[in-house]
C-alpha cells in the first residue's frame, strides 16, 4: 500500500472514530495495518487473488466457529469461496473506480518489459 493512501485511510478512521463510528474505524486500521515502507513492491493480479482467497477463508472459519461446527466439505467450500472472491473483488474495483482492464502499476514487468 502506498504512503498516500495510508494517511488517507488513517485520517478517514480517525474522523469515523470522532463520530461514533468505531466498526469502521477498527475495521480500516486493522485492515491496513502497520504503516508501509516507503518502497512499494510488486504485487501482481494473482497475488491480490490469492490474498482475497485467504481471507476469505478466515471468514468461512468465523462462521464456522459461530455454528461450533464439527465437519466442513472443505471442496465445496472452496468453489463457494472461489467464486465469492472474484465477485468481491470485481465489487470493490467498481466502487473504487478502477478500471479492471487495466493492469496495475504494482505488476511484475514481464521480460523484454520496459520498467
Amino acid at each position: 500500500m502506498n504512503p498516500v493512501i495510508y494517511r488517507k485511510l488513517v485520517a478517514q478512521a480517525e474522523e469515523a472514530k470522532e463520530q461514533g463510528m468505531t466498526k469502521l474505524a477498527e475495521g480500516i486500521m486493522e485492515a491496513i495495518g502497520s504503516e508501509p515502507t516507503e518502497e512499494l513492491q510488486e504485487y501482481s493480479y494473482a497475488q491480490l487473488q490469492d490474498d482475497v482467497h485467504r481471507d476469505m477463508w478466515k471468514l468461512a472459519t468465523h462462521v464456522m466457529k459461530y455454528y461450533n461446527l464439527e465437519y466442513a466439505d472443505v471442496e465445496k467450500l472452496d468453489k463457494t469461496i472461489l467464486v465469492w472472491a472474484s465477485k468481491v473483488v470485481a465489487d470493490v474495483e467498481t466502487t473504487l473506480g478502477v478500471d479492471s482492464v487495466v493492469i496495475g502499476p504494482l505488476e511484475p514487468k514481464v521480460p523484454g518489459e520496459d520498467k
